[in-house]
């Protein structure tokens, strides 16, 4: 059972088809990612120092040790600062496989969902080097139940995980990233439903539109539209599995042109809207 791949995309592919789960490991960095959010949720482990790192309109830093908890519905970016050195692991694992591995007294989505749910944690030199541990399991293939061992270790991932959560609780919450950019961030997420532009954006941030267009790409290596759109697309993925029909969801996201939806949807998603409504967990 092939689980590691050398491509993040294959990674998320493998788990989105066998309703299972990912690894991917690598040592460099890619310029051009943009904010992305897939139907799986995953696990990111930070081995180098330098990075910022975006999820759900917050800032972190990114340094080594930090491990970052990221559910299905959270748009998120890394931004490494060294395009040369960025080494990290990240696990992506199915929903359905994280329920179909549940019991009634250990729900291991609790983690990526709980009322305790937090984005980050920085990691002790042995938590770090157990996951790692865990993570390098998946590597190795078995004559005998490969599957099983490998399964059995993805378990004992989401159980470590969720020991983490209830060990760290609130810890690593604290944001790093200039106050400007914070204060766009936070006016886009609470406004994103409207008519916005960048001289709003930036009046409502108290910079200029130059500064404004600078904050983002020096601290997030992305646009405000960028990230203006995956917040609009975040919320339309769930105002249609919740019901919405394709032009309410259009119209309750801030897209004035349901044409212009649909396309931007399809480009985001990879299917339709009308599409992903109907789609099975």
């Amino acid at each position: 059972m092939k689980c590691f791949f050398n491509h993040c995309s294959e990674a998320i592919t493998h788990t989105l088809q066998s309703k299972t789960f990912g690894l991917y490991y690598s040592e460099t960095a890619k310029s051009n990612q943009d904010i992305h959010v897939h139907d799986c949720s995953e696990i990111f482990l930070c081995l180098t120092s330098g990075n910022h790192f975006l999820i759900d309109g917050k800032v972190y830093t990114a340094d080594k040790n930090d491990l970052f908890i990221i559910n299905h519905l959270q748009p998120h970016k890394v931004a490494p600062l060294n395009f040369d050195d960025f080494v990290r692991f990240s696990f992506h694992v199915s929903p359905a496989f994280i329920e179909a591995n549940s019991t009634k007294n250990v729900n291991l989505s609790n983690c990526f969902y709980g009322e305790n749910k937090i984005d980050k944690i920085t990691l002790g030199d042995s938590e770090r080097e157990k996951l790692i541990s865990l993570f390098k399991q998946l590597e190795i293939s078995k004559e005998y139940g490969d599957e099983v061992y490998k399964n059995l270790t993805a378990v004992e991932i989401l159980l470590f995980i969720n020991e983490l959560v209830g060990a760290h609780g609130n810890s690593s919450l604290s944001k790093s990233s200039h106050p400007s950019l914070e204060r766009a961030i936070d006016f886009i997420n609470h406004n994103y439903d409207k008519n916005l532009n960048l001289s709003i954006i930036a009046q409502n941030s108290y910079v200029s539109v130059n500064q404004l267009c600078a904050l983002f790409q020096t601290y997030l290596s992305t646009t405000v539209i960028k990230y203006l759109t995956s917040k609009r697309i975040t919320h339309a993925k769930k105002l249609l599995l919740s019901g919405k029909s394709v032009t309410e969801t259009a119209f309750s996201c801030g897209f004035n042109d349901y044409a212009n939806f649909i396309r931007t949807f399809k480009q985001a998603v990879g299917i339709s809207p009308g599409k992903y409504a109907k789609r099975e967990g």
